[in-house]
């Protein structure tokens, strides 16, 4: 093949057989290697492009991911009457259960009807009924104690007491199975359970999936890699991912997973993308120093190809209208310089710390677009083209990357959070840091205030772990 890659991209897109770990950091190219790999499969080693699955976790990704192989077919003038799978776990297992066993569109539950069956449950069974803002926090309740289930962990439920909780799910689960309905968890446990138990329609789809790859396996929860390991009876299992960026344990993924990969398939290859193309040399410097502070995780070696530093600017402020001018007038400044709006971009740990900024935005006739959830789920065209500064959460910002990115209100309470320092879950949140701090390519900004709401603030412990103090 005509690419240029470097020694690790080129041993994984060119592996053969059987299980294999790409442990990816950030900006070392993991979509670039996948989507070579996948046509390194079908021209070198005949692969028929059909027994190829490609996973993805947004629905944005599976349609980046098949845009840019299609890209490399007509590059290399290679054309395939059959095309590879690629999709997110719920659309590839949603399409076997419509196609194998009977579901329909209809059968996949709206928050709306998931609601509705909640009111229901505890009308009728509990004697109890509530608003819709309570009926949306038992909601929640439901889905944190079935993730909680699936990592053999206890929940305790905030909406109502344990004891009626205990029963309104009994009889919730009861009437989605008695009405042949499936939410996004049910999805994934109700085609492993039903190809469990049909063998034929087992068999069918591990001769049809050979070759499975995964991106971003680090999110991946145990029901999805239960399946997986089901499916995969050639165990030939691509999966790439960077336990550093374990963000979304809300949604049931453990950073731990890729150990568990290596216990589940001693025999698997590793390979390390550790060459950073997207950070200056000293971002990454910072950002390794920083993550280095965890103890759970794969040592990884990080390093930037490029052999210039950016700029790392780490300022306080009395509160947060100064921290807002700083920013407007910083955004003023790197446009007068030719740096566009969109590649700009403003992290924040939760919502409500945009809201200020935003303001003044708007005084400064500065352009802008806040980032929401239906953007990473792929609902929205998210192309970093319009001319505008993003204004997004840590947890948005995964996969994407600016010139120019600031952190703000980088306090402790905040990052970390107050509950993290409580319950000593740290690590998580040192993750969430690392993953904000790797967006930016040259100028990386982190600001904090000493006074908020009427109370003293102090610097999130987490700048001086990459200060190196």
């Amino acid at each position: 093949m005509k690419k240029k890659f470097n020694l690790d991209q080129k041993k994984a897109v060119t592996f053969a057989n059987g299980p294999c770990l790409v442990v990816s950091g950030p900006g070392s190219g993991k979509t670039y290697v996948l989507t070579n790999r996948i046509l390194y499969l079908i021209a070198k080693y005949k692969v028929d492009p059909q027994n190829i699955l490609v996973i993805t976790f947004t629905r944005a990704s599976a349609c980046e991911m098949k845009k840019r192989f299609e890209a490399l077919l007509l590059e290399y003038g290679i054309e395939i009457s059959n095309k590879p799978h690629f999709g997110t776990f719920h659309s590839i297992f949603y399409e076997i259960l419509r196609n194998d066993f009977g579901y329909t569109k209809d059968s996949l539950i709206t928050k709306e009807e998931s609601i509705e069956y909640v009111r229901k449950v505890l009308t009728q069974n509990v004697g109890i009924g509530f608003d819709n803002n309570k009926l949306n926090k038992i909601l929640i309740d439901i889905n944190a104690y079935k993730l909680a289930k699936d990592r053999e962990e206890s929940y305790i439920p905030d909406s109502i007491d344990e004891k009626t909780f205990e029963k309104v799910y009994e009889v919730y689960a009861k009437e989605l199975y008695n009405n042949r309905k499936l939410d996004f968890f049910d999805m994934i446990y109700k085609c492993s359970s039903l190809l469990s138990s049909d063998k034929n329609k087992l068999v069918k789809y591990q001769n049809l999936f050979k070759y499975i790859l995964i991106d971003e396996f680090q999110d991946i929860n145990r029901s999805q890699y239960n399946l997986i390991k089901m499916i995969c009876k050639t165990r030939n299992v691509f999966v790439v991912g960077d336990d550093d960026q374990s963000i979304y344990s809300f949604r049931g993924s453990k950073p731990d997973v890729m150990k568990s990969f290596l216990c589940d398939y001693s025999d698997a290859s590793i390979i390390h993308l550790d060459i950073n193309y997207r950070s200056k040399k000293n971002i990454v410097t910072f950002s390794k120093r920083l993550i280095n502070a965890n103890k759970k995780r794969i040592y990884k070696d990080l390093k930037s190809n490029d052999i210039e530093d950016g700029q790392i600017v780490i300022k306080k402020f009395n509160d947060s209208r100064d921290e807002d001018y700083y920013i407007v007038k910083e955004i003023e400044r790197y446009k007068s310089l030719g740096i566009p709006y969109s590649e700009m971009a403003i992290l924040y740990r939760t919502n409500l710390l945009s809201h200020s900024i935003v303001r003044d935005f708007k005084n400064r006739s500065i352009p802008y677009k806040i980032k929401d959830e239906l953007d990473i789920h792929g609902d929205k065209d998210i192309s970093e083209k319009e001319e505008k500064v993003s204004l997004m959460t840590f947890h948005l910002s995964k996969g994407l990357e600016y010139k120019v990115v600031f952190i703000i209100d980088a306090n402790d309470g905040i990052m970390p959070h107050k509950k993290s320092i409580r319950s000593f879950d740290v690590e998580s949140e040192r993750r969430l840091f690392y993953v904000a701090m790797t967006r930016a390519k040259v100028s990386l900004h982190i600001l904090f205030t000493i006074r908020r709401f009427g109370k003293n603030y102090k610097a999130s412990r987490f700048i001086f772990e990459a200060i190196g103090g």
